[in-house]
């Protein structure tokens, strides 16, 4: 009996044992996830397969960005390490030659100190089909083979290098957006991964007939910017060439349709090849001066002070005020010849850029009226574009407010504002009113043609009614068609509403350097109707005199005309409206009085209403300033160089005396000579670096020192 309850026992035991370790077989493998997930992946393996990323195009359909098949390199440095360092050395200068480096770059990348497989940043990460052949082929001839292997990507190329590369952005080496539409629209640019699941065999392939799960890859989306690629071509070479004639810190052009706030153009000066982003330095990458570096506008401004005070009905163009000085709480402010124009209408304060007239303006509009209309011009914050690193504008807390600041705020010193808040701005005077959001995407489109976004302009809010806003473009068409500066930038058969500005650069620690300034113009046309809006700034110009005119006004001249030609906009010369209730100012054209005698050259212009001011003896006029057919107004000094004055030996010209003149006096007369004047203060003439009769070259720096005081 014992031995049958053993035997049973025995049994039962065994059966027991049985099932306990067949239901923790069954738990492995049915029931715990993480083993099941680790026996899983030993006998299965996953392949990514990258997104192409989203092409970007023009308004024009013509293609700015793209991607290609590429190569990333991984390299075994301890393989290499093995074969001696005339090896290293052999292929330190082979890689060279292909990356375009130098071999002592390589060296360093190749005797990195800890590394196995080397990923080398950027130099061999998204080469070519045909540098990836090079390259293998030079390891091939080391006996380095199985030192370097190859995977599959895909490389950014920006086919016009520097073109738009602001707005355009770049890809750094892992392929993400870094800056411009590539950053800003990166989560539809860059698509989402595929992957391919299967079994593999013992050297990683797939095994034949079992099934390979895959998960099919989504490409990019495409972008079609705002931009027009010719315009845009006019607006770089704008900046080309004040590069190479002034110099400058940094520029910006923006080109905008101020009915839509769509960009058509946006250069910038320094700019970048984004296909070698990692040449330049990051203050050049990282800042897009157009839209992130706030800056003291000066006269540009003023169409903002003034619209204020037309919509509040706080003054009438044709009040009149005494130019010259106005004293804020006993500072004196003076306009910027000193000495003013006498009694002038407020029209004639915005054509003349009389600081002086928009103190009395701005103290008439009042400090509550004056921060409104900021507001309502859409200055008091960013104006929401969409690129990455927008700033903001800087101005005083209203309560901590002044008077002498308030009266400096009023023709645009003392507050801060960025090129494309004022684009937005003004475009509101050109659009009749409508505060619009800029933008530079018009639409984004799916690779299989689906429109995943499609721009409609917006409409922020109105500033002002359409007969304010017709009021102040009217009186920017007289500054430009009137400008006593030279109607530099009047377009011969299109009316052009303009501003220029002329703004000292503050310190950080308060007050302004000396002879640096942001020079700039904006200005829309053709009026009424205008199609095109531009600004042009400048900051810390050299080689020249300091008046956004001589600077700025050119390169929108330039870029105005060859895109009015571009679009087909004919010229038609309509008739601007006119601004009822306010004197007309008389003007006339400058006569040619070269060949005459200096009594008689001052006795034709002194019959047209013009003040002279000749330079020499007694002989005969060789040239004069402003140039013959400028449109001046009456009482208007014309500067007169007389024959004994020109260059009495080939390219050499007969300093003359600069003592006593007012600063623009003085410019007249050097811009006459030939010679480049280099002021330093303001006000009148006192010492000249080179001695009055003595004989300089032609485009000689004459340092000149101004002080208030004659």
């Amino acid at each position: 009996m014992k031995k049958l309850f053993r035997a049973r026992l025995l049994q039962i035991g065994f059966v027991s044992l049985s099932m306990i370790v067949l239901g923790r077989v069954w738990y492995v493998q049915r029931v715990d996830v993480f083993l099941h997930a680790r026996a899983k992946n030993q006998w299965t393996a996953r392949t990514q397969i990258d997104p192409m990323r989203g092409a970007i195009y023009d308004s024009t359909g013509g293609i700015l960005a793209f991607d290609t098949p590429a190569y990333d390199m991984d390299i075994n440095l301890r393989g290499i390490a093995s074969h001696g360092a005339a090896t290293v050395h052999t292929l330190a200068v082979g890689l060279s030659q292909i990356v375009h480096t130098t071999p002592a770059v390589m060296l360093s990348e190749l005797h990195r100190p800890g590394v196995v497989w080397l990923r080398m940043y950027p130099y061999l990460v998204q080469v070519s089909l045909a540098a990836k052949q090079r390259i293998l082929a030079l390891f091939a001839k080391l006996g380095l083979q199985n030192d370097v292997t190859p995977y599959k990507t895909y490389r950014r190329v920006y086919p016009d290098g520097r073109f738009a590369s602001q707005v355009i952005g770049f890809t750094d080496n892992f392929g993400h957006g870094a800056a411009g539409v590539e950053y800003q629209y990166n989560k539809y640019l860059s698509g989402s991964p595929g992957y391919k699941t299967f079994t593999p065999d013992n050297l990683g392939d797939p095994i034949p007939f079992r099934p390979i799960i895959t998960k099919p890859v989504r490409n990019g989306d495409n972008l079609y910017l705002t931009l027009n690629s010719a315009i845009q071509h006019y607006a770089e070479h704008a900046l080309a060439v004040i590069k190479q004639r002034f110099r400058p810190a940094h520029a910006a052009i923006i080109v905008a349709n101020p009915t839509t706030g769509a960009i058509l153009a946006l250069a910038t000066l320094p700019n970048y090849n984004p296909n070698y982003f990692w040449r330049f330095p990051s203050s050049t990458l990282d800042t897009n001066w157009a839209i992130s570096d706030p800056f003291e506008p000066g006269s540009t401004f003023k169409p903002v002070t003034l619209t204020g005070a037309l919509s509040t009905h706080s003054i009438r163009l044709n009040q009149t005020y005494m130019s010259g000085v106005d004293y804020v709480n006993g500072v004196a402010i003076r306009d910027w010849n000193l000495y003013g124009w006498g009694r002038l209408t407020y029209l004639q304060a915005f054509v003349y850029s009389s600081n002086v007239g928009f103190i009395h303006i701005g103290q008439a509009e009042g400090v509550k009226n004056f921060y409104r209309y900021f507001q309502l011009f859409g200055l008091n914050k960013p104006t929401g574009i969409d690129l990455p690193g927008e700033a903001n504008s800087i101005i005083y807390p209203q309560k901590n407010l002044n008077p002498v600041d308030f009266a400096t705020m009023t023709f645009g010193q003392g507050l801060a504002v960025t090129p494309i808040q004022q684009i937005a701005a003004i475009g509101a005077i050109a659009n009749g009113g409508h505060l619009m959001t800029p933008y530079v995407v018009q639409k984004i489109v799916a690779p299989n043609g689906h429109v995943v976004m499609n721009r409609k302009p917006h409409v922020v809010r109105r500033v002002a009614s359409s007969a304010i806003m017709r009021e102040v473009a009217n009186a920017m068409v007289q500054v430009v068609n009137n400008d006593p500066q030279g109607n530099v930038g009047k377009i011969p058969g299109y009316n052009i509403a303009g501003k220029t500005g002329t703004a000292e650069i503050p310190k950080p620690g308060g007050g302004y350097y000396k002879n640096l300034y942001n020079l700039s113009f904006i200005g829309f046309g053709p009026v009424p109707n205008p199609k095109l809006e531009i600004m042009v700034t400048v900051n810390q110009a050299h080689n020249t005199a300091q008046w956004g005119d001589w600077v700025a006004t050119p390169a929108a001249k330039y870029v105005l005309q060859k895109s009015f030609a571009y679009l087909g906009i004919q010229p038609h010369t309509p008739t601007v409206q006119p601004l009822h209730g306010v004197p007309s100012t008389s003007y006339v054209r400058v006569p040619n009085v070269q060949g005459m005698t200096s009594h008689a050259a001052s006795a034709a212009l002194s019959q047209l209403g013009l003040s002279t001011d000749t330079v020499g003896g007694p002989g005969k006029i060789a040239t004069e300033w402003p140039r013959p057919g400028t449109s001046v107004a009456k009482g208007d000094q014309i500067a007169l160089v007389s024959r004994s004055q020109q260059p009495t030996r080939q390219g050499q010209v007969r300093m003359p005396d600069l003592n006593g003149m007012l600063m623009t006096e003085a410019m007249r007369v050097c811009a006459s000579l030939g010679v480049q004047l280099v002021p330093s203060g303001v006000g009148y003439a006192h010492g000249q670096s080179v001695k009055p009769g003595q004989l300089v070259p032609l485009g000689t720096p004459v340092k000149v020192t101004f002080t208030p005081t004659p």
